[in-house]
């Protein structure tokens, strides 16, 4: 079976601030489990304003040196 004539879903997700499902989610968090895999956090645009940017973790690494190779 190929998906050849099949027309790709648009995505919509349930916003985690006001409940209300959404064709245009942002992801406003990701949450990490030990013990299997993790989810992602979406809101509406509306609601995306109201929660923090998201740390980059790459250049936390950065700042701790960890990514740096001593010579």
């Amino acid at each position: 079976m190929g998906t050849e004539g099949k027309a790709s879903r648009p995505p919509v997700r349930m916003c985690v601030r006001c409940q209300v499902t959404t064709a245009t989610p942002v992801v406003v968090s990701v949450v990490h489990q030990n013990s299997g895999p993790g989810f992602v956090v979406y809101a509406c645009r509306a609601c995306a304003v109201h929660f923090p940017p998201q740390p980059d973790v790459l250049a936390a690494l950065r700042q701790s040196g960890r990514a740096e190779v001593e010579q």
